[in-house]
């Protein structure tokens, strides 16, 4: 009886070669998971702030229209702002998106930083189609404003 106690104790459980098998395709199957969930998160949040590029452009053209005044959509670096026309003096309208500190992402414009609507929504000294370019994860989505005001995702010229 004594023996047969000893081999059971033996053959009951997981050897340490078994158990760093385990481990190690567990490994394997988490970097696989989380680099494509990391995928997905980033290209959430770079359709996220194209979106939110594309509703600070047509605030700024509804403003210009609404108030019969020019407006401006200023980019610093990786923020956007609005400026509206106050008695010939630029003022600040709502406030400012950081999209590096919201998204991580970078902004960049073709061909100007600032692009202006006059009052009746028009994009003024638009001669190349201004774009927006929000960069997140080695990818890019572009928005574009046509001479009338268009603001769009697609078909950037």
């Amino acid at each position: 009886m004594g023996m047969r106690h000893q081999r059971l104790a033996r053959v009951a459980g997981f050897t340490f070669v078994e158990m760093l098998i385990v481990f190690v395709v567990l490994g394997v199957m988490t970097t696989m998971m989380v680099r494509s969930v990391r995928g997905s998160w980033l290209g959430s949040a770079r359709r996220s702030a194209t979106r939110d590029i594309t509703s600070y452009l047509s605030r700024g053209r509804a403003i210009a229209i609404q108030q019969s005044r020019a407006s401006w959509v200023v980019r610093t670096s990786d923020t956007l702002k609005i400026m509206v026309d106050s008695s010939g003096t630029p003022v600040l309208l709502g406030t400012k998106i950081n999209f590096f500190q919201r998204y991580g992402a970078h902004l960049t414009t073709t061909p100007k930083d600032t692009l202006a609507f006059d009052p009746r929504g028009f994009a003024t000294n638009a001669t190349l189609a201004p774009k927006y370019i929000i960069s997140l994860g080695g990818r890019t989505d572009t928005v574009c404003v046509t001479g009338l005001g268009k603001i769009t995702t697609r078909s950037c010229p």
